[in-house]
């Protein structure tokens, strides 16, 4: 994964679906792939991965919130 991502900013929220303008694009996105608390007007970052990186992204972030609630911290 890369650093860089591509800046969006997101134009309308109707319900269960989301306008966001990417580099001139527009483009509609369920809002479950969004943060819950975003909001109209809003600039956000894309990043790609590919299949195998995302698997592992998930595999390390399910262990850290499993260890986050069997240690209590």
């Amino acid at each position: 994964m890369t650093t860089n991502g591509l800046i969006c900013k997101v134009l309308e929220k109707k319900g269960k679906r989301v306008k966001i303008e990417v580099e001139g694009q527009q483009l509609e996105v369920s809002a479950y792939i969004l943060p819950a608390d975003v909001k109209e007007g809003q600039e956000l970052k894309i990043f790609f991965l590919d299949t195998d990186q995302a698997s592992l992204q998930e595999k390390k972030l399910a262990k850290l919130i499993l260890e986050e609630i069997l240690n209590g911290k």
